[in-house]
């Protein structure tokens, strides 16, 4: 998954993604990164296929299965649509979604009208899927993949009823529910990928009329690719530390979130090891690589 780009067409920003958790972002966007150039036709993927890609992590099979219904049931709420003085029209972006059971695959085909959404771009947002995928909170998912398109600009702005409707923030949520449950996020989660990056609230007056995010302009043909676990981990922290926007309580929230990954991705390596059923010296080997890693992490 280290190196997989999820690309599609700028049109597709416009639409909210209403009541969708984290996890169902993840398959979501893991199944547009492989409809890439694929036409209309009718693309499978195996469930290991997409656990991998969406770094789903429950085992359970069932489980599974009814994520994958879910996040289809909230994907037909995705509708593009076009209107002026005489029509309006709307489509979804998927015609097709088929879930096999018996065979455990998934088979999806885009809608013919909206082939330009993931088909034949000609503006579009990319990211990395990775990226994106260990990103904990949806709201911090949701701002990483918006202010993508503006990668190489440098700034987002909202209006507030935009940034309601883009965010999916809940009706009853106040500014002050906003700063907290939204904007922290925000300012814990994407610093690592968004140098210098800061959070400008946007005043008439004393009443808050939208919100400005800035960071530092990538260049245009940045390599989002991974470096290496250790690399991209220091490079990350780095980000962090150089903020000059954050306080150091901020930089520590941010930083902990990254090391907290760090451990959480150590810990499944060494039950991965624990319950490997090879011999004893291969186990060993894999038990140094892991303490390896966990040296690393302790420099970074």
């Amino acid at each position: 998954m280290s190196n997989e780009l999820v690309k599609y067409g700028n049109q597709l920003n416009s639409v909210p993604f209403r009541k969708f958790k984290s996890h169902e972002f993840n398959i979501f966007f893991s199944i547009v990164s492989r409809m890439r150039n694929k036409g209309t036709s009718e693309i499978t993927f195996s469930y290991s296929e997409i656990k991998r890609l969406s770094n789903y992590k429950r085992h359970d099979k069932q489980n599974f299965e009814r994520d994958l219904e879910k996040t289809y049931h909230k994907m037909l709420n995705l509708n593009m649509w076009y209107e002026d003085e005489k029509v309006y029209k709307a489509w979804v972006l998927f015609t097709n979604f088929e879930i096999n059971k018996k065979n455990q695959t998934v088979t999806i085909s885009v809608n013919p009208k909206l082939i330009g959404v993931i088909n034949h771009l000609v503006n579009w947002t990319r990211f990395s899927l990775e990226q994106f995928v260990n990103l904990q909170s949806s709201y911090s998912k949701t701002a990483f993949r918006l202010f993508k398109q503006y990668r190489v600009v440098g700034k987002r702005k909202f209006n507030i009823k935009e940034f309601r409707l883009l965010f999916d923030v809940p009706k009853s949520y106040s500014f002050s529910d906003i700063n907290k449950r939204i904007l922290k996020q925000l300012k814990n989660e994407l610093p690592q990928y968004f140098k210098n990056f800061k959070i400008t609230k946007i005043k008439h007056g004393r009443r808050i009329v939208g919100y400005l995010f800035t960071w530092k302009p990538e260049i245009n043909n940045q390599n989002d690719f991974s470096r290496g676990k250790s690399r991209d981990n220091q490079l990350k922290i780095d980000n962090i530390n150089n903020n000059t926007n954050l306080t150091d309580k901020e930089k520590q929230q941010a930083k902990d979130k990254v090391l907290k990954l760090q451990t959480k991705d150590l810990k499944r390596k060494v039950n991965i090891a624990n319950n490997s059923k090879k011999d004893h010296s291969s186990k060993t080997k894999n038990v140094k690589s892991i303490l390896d890693d966990i040296s690393d992490s302790l420099k970074s």
